[in-house]
């Protein structure tokens, strides 16, 4: 049987948060093919969220950032609003605090609107790279912000992560635009909506935070649309397929984590450099050179040991 995750577990926007607990080895064929299901689930959402992108970046060069969130956010409620009527219907999204799902929609909208203006102006295996600094800002915020304990070798792997953010951005070189500063914004974003989501408790279903996320997101792009003309047919058909791509690359992440160990699929978040690596060489003619490869393999990495550190043991 497959490694079995025993704690506090949050999925939000397709990233795993773990609050704490301890791994353990047991043998049972059932969860061994629930395991097998849920990595199937996993990587197909973390593919359908990389198609989605994609597509952003092909709307991206002819639509402003609110735009291309508002109608991707738009179509994203379709399987959203078909998961809430499968799961028991809008009781599902019954919340005692509405004024944090708020917020933290709020926060989310600033880090898509800085993230698909990255997506536009970067290339896609660079934009992921620095998306995975995500964990970082996560563990440094939680001991900074949030007052949380973080062991030593925790910090360690954030300070790697971060000179793995140097060697990608490389300060002084000329390189640095305003991309790579929206990324890193967006990142930063993130990390600020995790903490209000372990604040929030793990009372609210999962469905509810991508639902209420969305639905922020179409009102605050709303207010910055800067034309109410709407976008061609085919370029309608884009959103369309940004959108549904994105929602129901969040539902498959949901019911990965729902059927498997956390400790098993959370390192197939990082697949979407793959993709990403894959479409933006035969698609956007893209190759990332050395500085993104060395200081992409360090994030990658740091992320992967604090996942390893927060999986072995609950901090006392």
């Amino acid at each position: 049987m497959p490694p079995c995750f025993q704690g506090s577990v949050i999925i939000t926007d397709g990233f795993l948060i773990i609050l704490g607990g301890t791994l353990t080895l047991p043998h049972h064929p059932q969860r061994r093919t629930a395991t097998v299901i849920g990595i199937a689930l996993v990587i197909s959402g973390y593919f359908l969220s990389s198609i989605s992108d994609v597509a952003v970046k092909y709307l991206s060069g002819g639509y402003s950032a609110s735009q291309v969130v508002f109608f991707t956010a738009l179509f994203s409620l379709l399987p959203m609003v078909a998961a809430v009527m499968a799961g028991g219907g809008p009781v599902i999204l019954a919340t005692a605090r509405p004024g944090l799902h708020l917020l933290r929609g709020t926060i989310g909208f600033i880090g898509y609107m800085c993230g698909y203006y990255a997506i536009g102006h970067m290339p896609l295996a660079d934009f992921y790279a620095m998306v995975f600094t995500a964990p970082l800002f996560i563990t440094a915020f939680s001991a900074l912000i949030a007052g949380e304990w973080v062991c030593r070798q925790r910090w360690l792997a954030v300070g790697v992560g971060f000179i793995g953010v140097l060697v990608m951005v490389r300060p002084g070189s000329g390189d640095v635009g305003l991309g790579t500063l929206a990324v890193l914004a967006g990142s930063v974003c993130y990390a600020c909506s995790v903490l209000l989501v372990r604040r929030m408790g793990e009372r609210e279903q999962a469905v509810a935070f991508g639902f209420y996320g969305a639905l922020v997101m179409v009102g605050g792009a709303g207010l910055f649309l800067s034309s109410p003309t709407l976008p061609s047919r085919p370029d309608l058909v884009l959103f369309a397929v940004s959108g549904i791509g994105m929602g129901t690359a969040l539902l498959c992440i949901f019911a990965a984590f729902g059927r498997a160990p956390a400790a098993a699929l959370a390192p197939f978040q990082y697949s979407q450099m793959i993709w990403g690596v894959l479409a933006g060489f035969f698609l956007f003619g893209d190759s990332p050179n050395w500085a993104v490869a060395c200081g992409g393999a360090l994030v990658i990495g740091s992320g992967l040991y604090i996942l390893y550190r927060e999986t072995r043991s609950q901090p006392a």
